[in-house]
């Protein structure tokens, strides 16, 4: 392969080429002889000085790459010609420019399908130095396609700041894609679009009226269809209104509920098997314990056995590096006795009554505490409670206590918020997952007869839409017409007998707006990579000449 062919520039002959520190340098001139001048359109052959022009190009191998073209100026021999000079083109390079047709449309689509700084940085990646204002500009100037006359269009709203200023978004249902977008929501804005592109016959768009009269007024050949999302959109505003009317009954028939559940009988007996042995005395009870817990038993215990074996207190204290004193003691004692000093109390005193206490169901150590406390207790918190379980566990007591009790489950009802009624009330009950909000709406369908029928109206309302037939007219008329007050469904029935052919449509046809929904939402993703600074032009443009969406 020659390397003209690998740089793929027919027009160019290639002289020399250069690579210095990743950069590659192309030196080229124009094969032709002669130029055509850009004013009068004649070819000419005088030349009248030479330049060099640099040219950025496509990277080679990941090596930056320019080209510096040896540009002719040449002298225009037409008399009549205001242009005595001019300088020769090359198809490969744009004019009044310094890059190759090829970088441009790289940078037509960076500029449009990324922002300027997000751009800037992955023409970077490709070696090719560009600033984020210099895509910009890029972008603006790009050129809009022109626009084919639909056949089949989609109409919404979208929004520059959500609940202050809105636009409108056209889309080529056929094809799917974005054919213009406006700068405003209103119906006039649509008419005079319409009026211009008036062969639409077929127009899908939510359950607006301007556009609705809009679409009238210039296509009133057209086919108008109300979309189903919308209709549904529309149906669970309804319901919401309609809960909100019920709420006082609703909550007042969950009040009686939770009070019936909460009836309970009050005088319940509970048998405990309580295991009791004979009390022994308080002050051998607490002294057995405070021995059992003794650090000095094991000494003790290997002291009298030394006793037994009659060896001399000097050698036990010796051996035992203890005093000869407490081996005496020792020596003294049947029993080790209790240790009287700061951390003993007066908790014998009081065995007769705590034993008495834990034996009663649902005691609390506190509570006894407190009890003996009053009494003349002389030791701490800490210490009386773990004194209280010895003594539990000495006299092998099974009673328990009130943490150790199961308590019962308060019943409760969970309660739903307006929007989940409106959201559930179509629902099987076998749907719901949370078992508390399916025995919260089975409790209101039991008791509320006009609910069963609001039920019954919305899953007749939704089998329509989804099996796309149905008699939509009588639903309205047994709307209009229930002895039931039905808040917000009346005035949703009126709205959809306004609105009456397009609603059948919407019912009966197969096109509805998800592709308009799709766009919208696109829409909302390129204006967080703007971050609301450009203007509406360039969102324009960015939406119409995407080929990301």
């Amino acid at each position: 392969m020659r390397l003209s062919q690998l740089i793929d520039l027919p027009q160019l002959k290639i002289i020399q080429v250069d690579f210095q520190q990743n950069e590659l340098s192309i030196y080229a001139s124009s094969r032709t002889k002669g130029s055509r001048c850009p004013a009068c359109g004649r070819l000419n052959y005088s030349i009248h000085d030479r330049y060099y022009r640099t040219v950025k190009d496509l990277p080679v191998f990941q090596n930056s790459t320019t080209i510096q073209l040896r540009t002719r100026k040449f002298k225009c021999k037409n008399q009549k010609c205001d242009r005595k000079v001019f300088s020769e083109q090359i198809s490969h390079v744009i004019r009044y420019s310094r890059r190759t047709v090829r970088v441009s449309k790289l940078l037509d689509r960076l500029s449009i399908e990324l922002t300027g700084k997000q751009g800037s940085r992955m023409a970077a990646l490709l070696f090719l130095k560009v600033s984020a204002s210099t895509l910009t500009r890029i972008a603006l100037k790009q050129p809009l396609p022109e626009i084919k006359q639909p056949r089949v269009l989609g109409v919404d709203d979208w929004a520059f700041r959500k609940g202050v200023n809105y636009g409108t978004i056209l889309i080529d249902m056929e094809t799917s894609r974005p054919i213009d977008l406006l700068p405003s929501r209103d119906g006039q804005v649509l008419k005079n679009w319409l009026l211009k592109y008036n062969d639409v016959k077929i127009v899908t768009r939510d359950r607006a009226s301007s556009y609705a009269s809009a679409v009238i007024e210039a296509c009133p050949n057209a086919v108008q269809i109300a979309d189903r999302f919308h209709l549904l959109m529309n149906l669970s505003d309804a319901l919401d209104a309609y809960f909100k009317s019920i709420r006082k009954k609703i909550r007042s028939l969950i009040t009686a509920k939770t009070i019936e559940l909460l009836e309970v009988p009050e005088n319940i007996s509970i048998s405990i098997k309580v295991k009791k042995e004979d009390v022994q005395s308080a002050t051998s009870v607490h002294e057995s314990i405070a021995i059992k817990n003794d650090p000095r038993l094991d000494i003790f215990l290997k002291v009298k056995e030394l006793q037994a074996k009659g060896t001399p207190i000097r050698r036990i204290a010796t051996d035992l590096k203890m005093s000869r004193n407490t081996i005496r003691s020792y020596f003294n004692q049947e029993s080790l006795s209790p240790r009287k000093g700061s951390k003993s109390t007066n908790i014998e005193v009081f065995t007769d009554l705590i034993v008495a206490r834990l034996n009663e169901n649902g005691y609390k150590l506190m509570d006894i505490f407190r009890e003996i406390k009053k009494l003349g207790y002389t030791g701490g918190r800490s210490q009386g409670c773990e004194n209280i379980k010895l003594i539990k566990e000495n006299y092998k007591i099974e009673t328990n206590g009130y943490s150790e009790i199961p308590l019962p489950k308060i019943p409760y009802i969970k309660p739903l918020s307006t929007r989940n009624l409106a959201k559930y009330i179509g629902f099987n009950l076998t749907d719901i997952t949370d078992h508390h909000e399916q025995f919260y709406l089975q409790t209101l369908l039991d008791n509320i007869t006009e609910l069963r029928i609001v039920r019954k109206l919305v899953r007749i309302f939704k089998t329509m839409l989804a099996r796309g037939c149905g008699n939509i007219r009588r639903w309205i008329d047994f709307v209009t017409h229930s002895k039931y007050k039905l808040a917000g469904l009346k005035s949703f029935a009126r709205g959809l007998l306004r609105d009456i052919k397009a609603v059948e449509n919407g019912i009966n046809m197969s096109w509805s707006n998800g592709a308009v929904e799709g766009h919208v939402n696109r829409i909302k993703s390129i204006k967080r990579q703007m971050y609301g600074r450009a203007s509406f032009e360039l969102l324009r443009k960015k939406v119409i000449l995407s080929q990301s969406g």
